[in-house]
């Protein structure tokens, strides 16, 4: 996913922006403006900010209106901002500490595929939870486990001539704020966890508050990326990007920007066109297709869900790409690789072959219900 240009010089004098606490939109925009207004022979930027009040940050590639709680979010007044890095939809509060790596595509660090980015960028925050005695794993896909369960990670994607990797960290890595903004599958998972972190950072005795997990997460940049962080503030033309930013992150049409090419798909399902709408759960998240058919031969079709893509046009092109082939081809899954691979398209935790079983029509035998296909069960005698 980097560009064949290297740059030289040592990693040395990466720069760091440390926000503090600011508004959520300002949050959000901060590390956008910053890639925008990066050139490839620019130091990488290490962004740090709190959001101010709780807010929800939405996955580049996410379909607002089927994967968020809107009228929820408007009742308790809670902005909704879409990011520029893929994965998925996070409620994030005041006490945590947004952390963001914002480099050049030309940087070494910067080079590999999605696996070694994530990786290589996950290690950081991992080693400042395991600095306080809480023993977390790095896993698949940019992820952060305790006790096998996934409590944090990382999110990656492109933005103009930069990558972006960001995750978070809580800033006093209070255990009921913890468990409430991961996704776990139940209050006794989350009391389980809870009970262990309080009983690590007891067992630990050192003093957690923002200006010791900062300085945990600055020891664990240095030790894994060989960065030297100095101070810095905004340049000119950075301040103008993040203002330009916040201006577009505002705008409703940037907000419900995924899933808006076939919002109306239904209307034009006509004819012979079919609509049919498609979900699957991968170790990459949801992924979503919504599609219009005509006798099993795919005619449009747009790919939405908690995914990553590097590129970010990649799914575009994908989508563009499965246009005229059938639903129900035995060769899909080579085809969809074959494309993925023309693209130089990296969807990590999701398969050529999830895509292509996700697509593959649902056939009923005589006397069998839809149900009994799609669950494996026994017909009934």
């Amino acid at each position: 996913m980097a560009d064949a240009v290297t740059t030289s010089g040592s990693p040395d004098g990466v720069r760091l922006i440390d926000a503090g606490r600011t508004s959520p939109l300002r949050a959000q925009a901060l590390y956008h403006g910053i890639a925008d207004a990066m050139a490839p022979g620019d130091a990488p930027v290490m962004v740090l900010a709190e959001p101010d009040a709780p807010f929800v940050s939405v996955g580049a590639h996410q379909d607002v209106s089927r994967e968020v709680d809107i009228q929820a979010c408007a009742r308790s007044n809670m902005a909704v901002i879409r990011r520029a890095t893929g994965g998925p939809a996070l409620t994030l509060s005041p006490n945590t500490m947004m952390v963001h790596f914002v480099l050049p595509r030309g940087r070494p660090e910067a080079g590999g595929s999605a696996v070694v980015l994530y990786g290589r960028f996950t290690e950081p925050l991992v080693r400042a939870w395991q600095a306080f005695g809480v023993p977390v794993e790095r896993c698949a896909w940019g992820g952060i486990e305790l006790a096998r369960y996934r409590i944090g990670g990382v999110q990656a994607g492109v933005v103009g001539k930069a990558v972006v990797v960001g995750g978070s960290l809580v800033t006093d890595f209070d255990a009921d704020t913890v468990v409430r903004q991961a996704s776990l599958p139940s209050d006794q998972i989350r009391a389980q966890l809870r009970d262990l972190i309080r009983e690590r950072l007891a067992q630990a005795g050192r003093p957690v508050d923002r200006a010791a997990v900062r300085t945990a997460l600055m020891a664990g940049v240095g030790d894994t990326l060989g960065w030297t962080l100095q101070d810095s503030t905004l340049r000119e033309d950075e301040q103008a990007a993040i203002e330009r930013r916040e201006t577009q992150m505002a705008q409703m049409r940037h907000i419900f920007a995924g899933g808006q090419r076939m919002a109306n798909a239904g209307m034009r399902a006509t004819g012979g066109l079919k609509l049919v709408d498609l979900v699957r759960r991968s170790a990459g998240g949801l992924v979503r297709l919504r599609l219009l058919e005509r006798d099993g031969v795919i005619e449009d079709i747009e790919i939405t869900g908690e995914l990553t893509s590097l590129p970010a046009d990649g799914l575009d092109k994908l989508a563009a790409g499965l246009v005229g082939l059938r639903r129900d081809a035995p060769d899909l899954a080579v085809r969809i690789h074959d494309r993925m691979g023309r693209f130089g398209l990296e969807l990590p935790g999701i398969t050529a072959a999830e895509i292509a079983l996700a697509l593959k029509p649902v056939t009923v035998p005589a006397g069998r219900h839809p149900l009994d296909v799609l669950f494996g069960t026994n017909p009934t005698s």
